[in-house]
């Protein structure tokens, strides 16, 4: 349940992260793509947002009944640009919320297991390192790669073991700027990739993305699919041996970054969603250009300029957009810059995190909850799969 800087409502929207990860992922691939979404729900989720699911092609069979109500929150925006949560549910949060909320492996449909691209939020400082190594490892059996997003900013100082610790377990870090910094401290959208790389080592996260609002995003990776394994995973060179998950890595190619500007002339009336949406567009090229960043990273703004331009999200069928997708793919690369790409001395600096700790969507469906919950908030707090058969 939305509040707007203004006072005005938009109730009962489908949020989590995961729902618009999962339109991101459909708009690139003009919902040809197999997806799905791992989430528990009570009795009482709402008919309609359901509907919505099934309409973008989204196998619905991961969402687990519990005996619970439907998490369901307010989220509220000020002028200046701040959000803040506040469940609704009586008593939230609580262990109950949270153990509802929590992803487990074990408990996903069995075609969920085999997936070939995964993509999940976590919390920065209390990542679910087992569920994401058990991830990665599945993906890169399947030749896809695990893409992680945190949900919030950390609310103390990371030191550099934890932001090791969740760069090793992923192939694809993506960040919004507040985020990154409460990570590894304040520093130009270059120079945070660079250190965010430096800490992923060279079997960890590959491609790092610093979402910047307004601004568009930096970009920094390796070219060509860096990770896989299987005799269908897409990328150059051979595999080899990885350390994370028992994943096998391949050889990719030269180190390049971009900035890619948001789309010109977006009429934003909700920015709610956007990172998620873009996680979702840019996953979904990445697997189908095998690891063209250029090309993902257009992608994945095209994707967040739709999730803007409604309130909740986009209701319009996604087949009757890829005309206007297109149009603003094209007028979007020709604004795209290329940055210097070799990577550069970069060592993480912690400082304290955002007095203002954004909190993404209300109303979670596909979120994941934490050891600590009364602490930190949610561990894990969407997880989509994605598999294309």
């Amino acid at each position: 349940d939305i509040v707007f800087p203004d006072g005005s409502t938009c109730m009962l929207q489908l949020g989590g992260g995961g729902p618009q990860t999962l339109f991101g992922f459909q708009l690139v691939n003009a919902q040809q793509s197999k997806v799905g979404l791992a989430a528990g729900v009570g009795a009482d989720m709402p008919p309609e947002c359901t509907a919505w699911l099934s309409s973008i092609g989204v196998d619905t069979s991961g969402l687990l009944l519990h005996p619970r109500s439907t998490p369901r929150a307010w989220q509220v925006f000020e002028a200046d640009g701040r959000r803040t949560q506040v469940w609704r549910g009586k008593g939230d949060p609580c262990d109950e919320l949270y153990d509802m909320l929590r992803p487990k492996f074990d408990t996903m449909p069995p075609h969920f297991k085999i997936a070939r691209n995964f993509h999940i939020g976590v919390h920065p400082l209390y990542p679910p390192l087992r569920l994401l190594r058990k991830l990665r490892e599945v993906a890169h059996e399947a030749g896809g790669v695990l893409s992680v997003e945190p949900y919030t900013a950390a609310e103390q100082p990371a030191t550099r073991e934890q932001v090791e610790a969740l760069l090793k377990v992923c192939d694809i870090f993506s960040p919004n700027e507040g985020e990154a910094a409460s990570m590894v401290g304040q520093a130009s959208p270059l120079d945070t990739a660079d250190m965010l790389l430096d800490a992923a080592g060279a079997g960890g996260a590959s491609v790092v993305v610093v979402r910047r609002g307004e601004h568009g995003v930096l970009v920094k990776g390796r070219s060509g699919r860096a990770a896989g394994g299987g005799s269908g995973a897409p990328g150059a060179g051979g595999g080899a041996a990885g350390e994370a998950g028992g994943s096998r890595q391949q050889a990719a190619g030269a180190w390049e970054a971009w900035e890619v500007p948001a789309v010109a002339d977006t009429r934003a009336v909700d920015v709610t969603g956007c990172g998620n949406a873009f996680c979702g567009g840019f996953l979904a090229a990445y697997d189908r250009t095998k690891g063209n960043l250029l090309e993902s990273a257009l992608h994945g703004c095209v994707a967040a300029s739709f999730m803007a331009e409604e309130r909740g999200v986009p209701k319009l069928p996604i087949p009757g957009l890829q005309g206007r997708a297109q149009q603003r793919m094209e007028e979007l690369r020709k604004r795209a810059v290329a940055v210097s790409g070799q990577p550069r001395k970069a060592s993480v600096s912690v400082t304290a995190c955002l007095a203002n700790v954004m909190i993404r969507r209300a109303g979670r469906q596909a979120v994941a909850g934490c050891r600590k919950p009364h602490s930190h908030g949610m561990q894990a707090r969407c997880i989509a799969s994605f598999r294309a058969w």
